[in-house]
């Protein structure tokens, strides 16, 4: 693409966003649609939504949750850099091949502003996918800062240990924490 068409396209473009509606025909009124109702907000416990049969992404018969654990904590707690427990180790049991879905959220506060923090979920001492990716540098000037993630692990029949751990660059406090282990068969 040519300088002067790439140029003309992109204020062709920015015309249409910075003019929005009113691009759209002066002076034309624009009838609602027929039936619906004028409101700022949609209420969509009423709206008319089904839930979708026959997805790829379902087992046949559809995945059930079988039990959650669930840990939290509500003291400060100093962190001195590398890795951390979080909360104590859990026993579940799967009496067939299940998966564990985690939800983990974090509190935290560094003076340091090169700190970031990965929140490590694990199951039977293996890392769950999506597990320890570090989520931005924790800065001082916001206190603590929340961070979260959802993680998930297929493992076989039998009794697993779950567990959280937290890795940090260099010293940090921990405030609440919350660990949601679900358990889907």
């Amino acid at each position: 693409m040519s300088k002067t068409k790439l140029l003309l396209s992109t204020a062709v473009g920015l015309a249409f966003v910075v003019a929005g509606p009113s691009a759209m025909a002066v002076g034309k009124k624009h009838a609602p649609v027929k039936g619906a109702k004028s409101a700022v907000g949609v209420n969509f416990a009423k709206a008319p939504f089904k839930q979708a049969k026959n997805q790829p992404h379902m087992l046949k018969g559809g995945i059930k949750e079988k039990f959650l654990v669930e840990t939290w904590g509500t003291t400060t707690t100093a962190l001195f850099g590398g890795f951390a427990v979080e909360d104590a180790a859990n026993s579940i049991n799967c009496k067939k091949a299940c998966t564990v879905v985690t939800n983990n959220t974090a509190e935290l506060l560094s003076y340091y502003s090169y700190n970031q923090v990965g929140v490590c979920p694990l199951v039977d001492g293996y890392f769950t996918n999506g597990s320890c990716y570090f989520s931005g540098a924790l800065s001082f000037p916001e206190l603590y800062s929340n961070r979260t993630n959802q993680t998930n692990l297929a493992v076989g029949s039998g009794t697993h240990t779950v567990q959280t751990y937290l890795y940090t660059f260099a010293p940090a406090y921990l405030g609440h924490y919350q660990n949601d282990y679900h358990v889907y068969q």
